[in-house]
């Protein structure tokens, strides 16, 4: 029936413009025009855009092109007057803008996720790596160990809503800025009269948004050679990285060009990774996580991650693919052509969001130490929990036979799924968290996606543990125009909770 009824939808797309062309004697939209540019941030772009009439079509090629420059001398480490470049050679705490801030807080994410495989300071090897080369000799095992040693350091530090760049550590930002370049011409586009649907491709980092649907070439390094695969995408993107054949010449070897930051060496258990991602910035940043990881790692993870799937092939050319690889793909959530603009920049819905860090405490407990289940979520006055931010809870079984134990979530999901219907434990639940500090940042959407409204709502954190205690923690919270920091207590699991209810772009101190 589902399926039915979108072939009745994309018939009616198709057909809407002949009709109303034949009742009203205007011609029918043109076709998706395409537009083609080299030396965009040293690679090709590749634009589709879905329009009324041609003029517009060439007013969003404009906007988006200017976006990309105006992205490009924010973040570029190749531009010495970017903004990026002036911030690194100020070395010290400096006000940045939303965008940067936004990236960096990105960089912040997925090093944490990723256990140090991603990290922007990676440069800093890179760069040892190049002057290997230049010498013709591999480096000295000590010297490696220094940087690796270096690189478990986060790459700058915040200081409420400054930030500051470590001394000594070159920073890039490869790994995540050409992903988020994609997604913020996308947005751009979404704001020019006339259009209806966009694709852009940056160097094979790609999105997809609005009305357009794209069939999307995946390579494949396999040991015989490059094949590839085919994936139909709608509101979402995809990013690849792999060896490929750039690389460190030294002694008659070509070494891959990626490198783990966790050993400064390059990667050798991955050929290549492709993910598709309800976010082009989210695809690219797993792309490279996934060539550093172990194949069954990296295929965890991304399964960890909502709306991600992702193709990978390891140093044999052995495929591993995500659970669901699609041959069509829509995200549960995609990302709204017109999110850009979709609410006032200064009230809670557009200007704010919510940072919750806690901290798991390493309890005593030898061979029986089993890590805690922990909830955290959002209930409106009524007591309704209109958002569930984490649900740390082995989902496997045995595991969700102890998901009860988190008795106040269960109770309160109950009633949540008696309105909505859906089964969170499937389709949002990650798994348990070592000893350590996480954080989680909520945009203000409820479970379904929609903007809730401003007002009092009520922050409940639940931890339960088997061969350990039962920890529950509330706090009650007033979105709205200002901004607040607020502490929660520790107990014997959650070594305690800071809350940050703050512009978007706003350093976390994270």
């Amino acid at each position: 029936m589902i399926a039915a009824r979108r072939q009745i939808v994309r018939w009616g797309r198709l057909l809407l413009p002949l009709v109303l062309g034949m009742w009203t004697g205007r011609a029918a939209p043109a076709a998706p025009f395409t537009f083609r540019h080299d030396a965009v941030l040293g690679t090709s772009l590749e634009l589709v855009i879905e329009a009324d009439d041609a003029r517009s079509a060439e007013a969003a090629e404009t906007t988006v092109l200017a976006e990309i420059d105006r992205c490009a001398a924010i973040m570029s480490t190749y531009a010495v007057d970017s903004e990026i470049s002036r911030w690194i050679d100020g070395g010290v705490a400096q006000d940045i803008s939303p965008e940067l801030a936004g990236v960096l807080r990105a960089c912040d994410r997925w090093r944490e996720r990723s256990g140090g495989a991603f990290h922007p300071g990676v440069a800093l090897a890179t760069a040892r790596w190049r002057e290997a080369e230049r010498e013709g000799r591999l480096p000295d095992d000590t010297d490696l160990a220094s940087i690796a040693a270096t690189l478990r350091r986060a790459p700058w530090s915040w200081h409420g809503d400054r930030v500051a760049p470590v001394a000594g550590m070159p920073v890039s930002l490869d790994a995540l800025a050409k992903g988020s370049i994609v997604d913020a011409a996308c947005a751009a586009a979404a704001g020019v009269d006339g259009i209806r649907g966009v694709m852009v491709n940056i160097g094979g980092d790609l999105a997809v948004r609005g009305d357009l649907e794209a069939t999307v070439e995946i390579p494949l390094e396999l040991r015989g050679g490059t094949e590839t695969t085919h994936v139909r995408l709608a509101g979402a993107a995809v990013a690849t990285s792999g060896i490929g054949r750039r690389g460190f010449r030294i002694g008659g070897m070509l070494l891959p060009h990626i490198i783990d930051p966790r050993t400064a060496r390059p990667i050798d258990g991955v050929r290549s990774a492709s993910v598709i991602a309800a976010t082009a910035a989210d695809a690219d940043a797993l792309a490279t996580i996934l060539c550093v990881l172990p194949p069954a790692e990296g295929v965890s993870l991304v399964e960890s991650h909502a709306d991600a799937a992702c193709l990978v092939v390891d140093a044999q050319g052995i495929v591993h693919a995500s659970r669901g690889w699609p041959k069509e793909w829509t995200p549960a959530r995609p990302v709204a052509f017109q999110d850009a603009d979709a609410a006032p920049a200064g009230d809670w819905n557009g200007g704010y969001e919510l940072a919750v860090d806690l901290e798991i405490v390493k309890a005593e407990g030898g061979r029986r130490y089993r890590r805690p289940y922990v909830a955290a979520w959002v209930e409106d006055q009524d007591g309704f929990p209109v958002k569930t931010l984490l649900l740390w809870v082995q989902a496997e079984a045995p595991g969700p036979r102890w998901i009860p134990d988190l008795k106040r979530w269960t109770k309160a999901d109950r009633l949540r799924k008696l309105a909505e219907g859906t089964d969170l434990v499937a389709t949002i639940s990650e798994p348990t968290r070592m000893p350590g500090s996480h954080g989680v940042v909520w945009d203000g959407r409820d479970n379904a996606g929609v903007l809730v409204e401003p007002g009092e709502y009520t922050l409940c954190v639940e931890a339960a543990r088997e061969h350990g205690s039962y920890q529950f923690e509330r706090a009650k919270m007033i979105f709205g125009t200002e901004p607040f920091r607020e502490t929660l207590g520790a107990n014997e699991e959650i070594g305690g909770v800071t809350l940050e209810y703050r512009r978007r772009g706003a350093a976390d101190g994270r």
